[in-house]
């Protein structure tokens, strides 16, 4: 995904958090991550931006890229069953067959290193004394969360976690992510200057207010990460952060031969055909929903359990707001 994609994704898992119906037991948890977040999201749109722009580490922690395969791992993970594309790659012919994994690749336990930054980094932060030299700062901890939600968005990107070269031919990887770019850049006001969006009086990003955004695929988005009913849990079996994005990444993998048929590669896919290629399930503009809503819906889950994370060791240590 670009730039604008990821900042807009973190932008709704806040806001998701913000209407959803969340837990009584976990909603004090989520409004104090909701005004910390208000407070630092002038640089969402850097620091989520971050692993591409410096960190370059794209080809192997971006990516879980599988392959089927006649002999390999065949079990395949579950995830909270509101997820759309849990719902439709369990319909996948590939689904409980075999695979084969890049063993390169590391993006589940690229989250998982991160989502542990943020809660020792705050923790740091409480123990440490005003003005201590090694004291992360507020900015510094944003920016870790921030570029977590750009590895957990990518793991919703199917191509991400597909081993054909779609990078390649067309690049209909980049094709799709330049669509989702367009859109979101289309529908909502970018300050470019200054590196950040316009907001509305909720402090989110302000629509253009486009007569055909009624229409978009960010509407339908929009409109399901209000009514979807919100769940904590990471799914039967997934005990973190890396696990969860584990069973992510599997379900991503069959969504991309959900749209692209196995028939199908970098050697065959056109401009011309890729959105009305035999045998494909969904059009694009129902592959985004799918992938755009559940990676909000993902995002908003492990922002919440990381802060849940921090201040509940901060309340077994007795350390007053």
């Amino acid at each position: 995904m670009k730039k604008y994609t990821h900042a807009w994704l973190a932008f709704k898992a806040i806001e998701r958090l913000e209407t959803a119906d969340v837990p009584s037991a976990n909603r004090p948890y989520a409004d104090r991550l909701i005004r910390w977040f208000q407070s630092h999201k002038d640089g969402v749109i850097q620091g989520a931006w971050y692993p591409d722009m410096v960190i370059k580490d794209m080809a192997n922690s971006h990516v879980l890229k599988r392959t089927p395969s006649q002999q390999g791992e065949s079990t395949f993970r579950t995830l909270p069953s509101s997820s759309l594309i849990y719902r439709e790659g369990r319909t996948s012919d590939l689904h409980g067959r075999p695979y084969v994994v890049d063993p390169a690749d590391n993006l589940p336990e690229r989250c998982e290193s991160l989502a542990h930054s943020v809660i020792d980094n705050l923790k740091m932060q409480e123990m440490e004394p005003k003005g201590s030299p090694i004291a992360p700062t507020d900015n510094h901890v944003a920016v870790i969360l921030f570029m977590l939600s750009h590895y957990v968005a990518d793991a919703h990107m199917p191509l991400h976690c597909d081993g054909r070269r779609f990078s390649s031919g067309i690049d209909l990887h980049g094709l799709i992510e330049e669509q989702w770019e367009d859109a979101v850049k289309e529908h909502f006001a970018v300050d470019y200057a200054n590196e950040r969006f316009f907001y509305n009086p909720q402090g989110y990003p302000l629509s253009q207010e486009k007569p055909d955004y009624a229409d978009s695929f960010l509407q339908r988005v929009e409109e399901d990460i209000r009514g979807r009913s919100f769940s904590i849990t990471w799914g039967q079996g997934n005990d973190n952060v890396g696990e969860f994005t584990a069973a992510v990444c599997q379900y991503s993998y069959l969504v991309s031969y959900l749209f692209v048929p196995p028939d199908y590669d970098e050697t065959n896919v056109t401009a011309a055909n890729w959105q009305s290629l035999p045998g494909q399930r969904f059009p694009f503009d129902e592959l985004s929903f799918l992938v755009l809503s559940d990676a909000v819906d993902a995002i908003a889950r492990i922002w919440l359990r990381v802060w849940r994370r921090y201040m509940q060791w901060k309340e077994q240590q007795g350390i007053p707001e």
